[in-house]
């Protein structure tokens, strides 16, 4: 018997109630063990994502070190302190600046150029050196964006730094800090106008009114241009002048002042005058006005698009011709300048045809000029040098200030050397001596005499007076002589007869330094003083107008080289190329550069009678980078090896169209990846073909040589068949097939015609496997090229026949002319000749073939054909059996056709 006892709803509360505290106890602590496990988790993993974002641990950068020597004039901040460097900066004048990197190769390079100009401008110009590429330096955290090396700034006082972005070179920057010093040229007469603009591309005149101690307004601004200006402008193709005189001012036409005027080839344009006249404004603006009828190119040395506005716009005239940065002139840019000034005088403009006529007599005595410069610096030496006694200051008459003696303080050194030797002046005989000597420069007499005399006269600059005038100056200067309380300036560097003195010794510095750079040149008078009277304005009449631009050959002769020509190779370093993109074609001035030549060089090309010059890889400079060098074939045939002959453009035509060969042509690229990748295929098939004496394998560099438009490929790589005896018939490798031995092979062969295939290409290859191959596949050669010389039989009879029925039609047609009836007779007996002596030789080649199962090339079986064939080739040769002309053929064809139309009708 069992019991069942009923639980009651309160009962079951009871037992919650009792089970609540544990349940809660164990949820509490697994909360609160949980929360500190998911706190120590995150912990670590913050942990160990904060030691994987540190820094990576680099090693501590070199201390640094000296980057100039410590003797140079160069102050080297190597550690990269930047405030030091700018206290001397703000104290100097005029301060050239590097930063450099010491890694730098290109500031490395530099290194020399900047110790050289610092040799040269050490007393006028502070030269600092910053390191500014030493970590945690000042110069690195002040100029952390510089991201190229060196950076070259001058700085000037009260200005702001102007930075150079010319050549890295000595030359061009003694050039640039030369137009630092000496920003402005000064104006006194409308003359000095033109003559500027014989030496700018574009002149900008200046007039301020000088009043007092005050200045001028405006004139700091325009100072200020000038010097900014050389930032686009670091060569100084457009000059600026100033006027500071209101009378000068009035007669070159300026109203007011502040005035701005830039001069061009062609016109004159005013700035105008309430116009906002600020450095930057005026800069703009000048740019934007400054119009060159010629103009120096300077490409940067990297990437650029220097020179896409004149190649696209259409043809260009690009002069190549040394460029001495430390000359004011240039003998073949000025001849450039004249004949651009002519070329586009549309309207006949007087001042473009007087600044013509000025450039070319400028050009007259440039010569005489620089032979008197060299001869007044001759004896010159830089070295200091011990000041000559100066005589009291004196007054003379007129004969100081007529001009015939040139400035009375050259006149009072050379009077004291008078003095030193009045023994020999107060005689009659010596008086005779001096007359006698006249014409002689006074170097040349002072080097006859004792060293002191000498060595005072050439301190003073160079003259060409003899010394006849300067006895007589002397003599009548003595005679009017009386002391003067006037300061003398002696010890002034900055009096005038001292500034004038310094100029001297300048211009013989800087014409010592050029002569390191290029001798000048000056070519033979033109026969042309004058242009023709179709020339002027020539570029307004014809849709060929050209740009005309000079370059330095010196620095950019790899552009010539571009275009075909080897300038350094020429002795004057000079050459003239007339070059369109449109056309692809360029035109090479083949004469001696002279003005005539220019003429008529321009002539031609705008008449359309000038030959394209054609680049070829032969005139090329051998250290060229991507250049094959050509082989000698018959050199690698006797050593055994297989060459492929390298043509260029000279050479392309001669071999290529050699009747007797057949020649297979690869045209390739050195910058051509492709062409690399199947050079071993070109050559397996040049090594398969090595036995076949009358087919040659050549290439050609389509990146160099520019070839006639039908021999022109424009795609890399390509492959030509040229047949031996039908050049017009040569065929190119299809593009939609790969180039592979087989193909190329296959393609060789499928080229030749049926004699041809048989004997040299199936005959080559077999000949040319040897013994590479097993002996089934020998025979199996063998049993193809038989079958190949039985279809040349069976095509050769066929042709025997076809020539016997035309033969027999000739001699039935009565209508035909008794002249044309003998050439036909003629042209039929040499066909039939031929097509017997081919089934003669093919017969005995058949022959041997049936007697041997395999060719080898040194074998005699292969040697008798090869007799074989050139024997037979001979007899063609010397009774003139080839076949005729694909237009003689067709002539005769249709004369026979006529024959038997007319014989049809009667």
């Amino acid at each position: 018997m069992s019991m069942v006892m009923s639980v009651t709803v309160e009962g079951q509360d009871d037992d919650q109630t009792r089970c609540d505290p544990k349940e809660k106890f164990l949820n509490s602590n697994m909360y609160f063990y949980g929360r500190q496990i998911c706190f120590i988790l995150a912990l670590l993993i913050t942990s160990y994502a904060a030691l994987q974002n540190a820094p990576p641990k680099i090693s501590k950068s070199p201390s640094p070190v000296p980057f100039f020597p410590k003797t140079s004039l160069v102050a080297d901040f190597y550690s990269g302190q930047l405030s030091p460097a700018f206290e001397r900066v703000s104290e100097s004048d005029v301060s050239f600046v590097m930063y450099y990197a010491p890694w730098d190769a290109e500031s490395q390079a530099i290194r020399i150029h900047f110790k050289i100009v610092a040799q040269y401008y050490h007393k006028q110009v502070y030269f600092a050196a910053i390191n500014c590429w030493q970590p945690h330096s000042e110069c690195r955290q002040q100029f952390s964006r510089v991201q190229q090396f060196p950076v070259l700034i001058v700085y000037t006082q009260n200005n702001k730094g102007i930075q150079y972005k010319g050549i890295r070179e000595a030359a061009h920057m003694i050039r640039f800090l030369r137009y630092v010093l000496h920003p402005l040229e000064r104006i006194t007469s409308p003359a000095d106008v033109t003559t500027l603009m014989s030496t700018y591309d574009a002149v900008v005149v200046g007039c301020f009114n000088f009043a007092g101690n005050i200045g001028s307004p405006g004139y700091y601004s325009f100072y200020t241009t000038a010097l900014k200006s050389l930032e686009r402008d670091p060569y100084r193709e457009v000059g600026f002048a100033v006027v500071t005189s209101m009378k000068m001012c009035g007669q070159m036409g300026f109203n007011w002042s502040p005035a701005l005027r830039i001069y061009v080839w062609n016109e004159t344009l005013q700035y105008p005058r309430l116009a906002e006249f600020t450095p930057d404004v005026l800069v703009k603006w000048i740019f934007a006005n400054a119009r060159q009828v010629c103009v120096w190119v300077t490409p940067p040395g990297v990437k650029s698009l220097t020179l896409a506005p004149y190649v696209e716009e259409g043809p260009v005239l690009i002069l190549f011709t040394p460029r001495n940065p430390l000359q004011d002139w240039n003998y073949n840019y000025n001849m450039l300048r004249e004949i651009g000034l002519e070329y586009y005088n549309c309207d006949i403009n007087p001042w473009v045809s007087n600044l013509a006529n000025h450039l070319a007599g400028e050009r007259a005595v440039m010569k005489k000029k620089y032979a008197e410069l060299e001869t007044g610096c001759l004896l010159w030496k830089e070295p200091h040098r011990s000041e000559p006694d100066i005589p009291p200051v004196h007054v003379v008459g007129e004969q100081w200030t007529n001009g015939s003696c040139r400035s009375e303080w050259t006149w009072r050194k050379l009077c004291s050397i008078c003095e030193r030797h009045s023994a020999q002046l107060h005689g009659e005989a010596e008086d005779n001596a001096f007359v006698h000597a006249k014409g002689l420069n006074i170097p040349t007499i002072c080097k006859k005499k004792d060293t002191a005399a000498s060595d005072s006269c050439i301190t003073y600059g160079p003259f060409t007076e003899s010394w006849h005038e300067c006895y007589v100056c002397c003599k009548h200067s003595h005679s009017l002589r009386f002391q003067t309380t006037l300061l003398t300036g002696v010890g002034d560097e900055r009096s005038s007869p001292a500034l004038q003195e310094a100029a001297s010794l300048e211009r013989c510095r800087r014409l010592r330094r050029a002569r390191h750079i290029h001798h000048p040149v000056f070519p033979h008078p033109a026969y042309y003083r004058k242009s023709p009277r179709h020339f002027t304005g020539l570029a307004c009449h014809t849709n060929k107008t050209m740009s005309l631009i000079a370059m330095d050959s010196l620095q950019f002769h790899q552009f010539a080289e571009g275009l075909g020509v080897d300038v350094l190779a020429r002795h004057d370093k000079t050459a003239v190329i007339i070059f369109n993109v449109a056309q692809e074609s360029s035109y090479i001035l083949d004469t001696e550069f002279s003005k005539g030549a220019m003429l008529e060089f321009i002539s031609n090309y705008t008449d359309g009678i000038l030959n394209r010059s054609l680049r070829s890889s032969n005139i090329l400079p051998r250290g060229m980078q991507n250049h094959y060098p050509e082989q000698d074939v018959e050199g690698c045939q006797r050593r055994g090896v297989v060459c492929v002959q390298e043509l260029n453009s000279n050479s392309f035509h001669h071999i290529v169209m050699a009747q007797n060969v057949a020649v297979v042509v690869f045209y390739h690229s050195p910058y051509c990846t492709f062409c690399h990748h199947i050079s071993h295929i070109y050559l397996t098939v040049a090594r398969y073909f090595r036995a076949v004496r009358h087919l040659i394998f050549t290439r050609i560099d389509g990146e160099n040589n520019d070839l006639p438009w039908e021999f022109t490929m424009h795609h890399y790589p390509t492959i030509l068949f040229f047949p031996a005896h039908r050049k017009s018939e040569s065929h190119v490798f299809p593009q939609h097939h790969p180039i592979t031995v087989p193909n190329l092979v296959n393609f060789v062969l499928a080229n030749l015609d049926p004699e041809e295939r048989s004997l040299w290409g199936m005959i080559g290859l077999c000949a040319g496997w040897g013994n590479q191959q097993d002996a089934d596949s020998a025979r199996d050669c063998i049993a193809r090229v038989r079958c190949e010389s039985l279809t040349a039989i069976a095509s050769t009879l066929k042709q025997y026949k076809s020539v016997i029925m035309r033969w027999h039609v000739m001699k039935l047609s009565s209508l035909l002319d008794p002249s044309q009836l003998r050439l036909y007779h003629t042209e039929i007996h040499k066909q039939l000749k031929r097509s017997v002596y081919r089934l003669q030789h093919l017969k005995e080649i058949h022959l041997i073939l049936g007697s041997v199962d395999r060719l080898v090339e040194d074998s005699s079986e292969y040697i008798a054909i090869q007799d074989i064939y050139e024997r037979y080739q001979n007899i063609l040769t010397n009774l003139n059996l080839y076949e005729p002309s694909e237009e003689r053929v067709h002539h005769m064809r249709n004369s026979v056709s006529d024959a038997v139309s007319a014989r049809d009708e009667l």
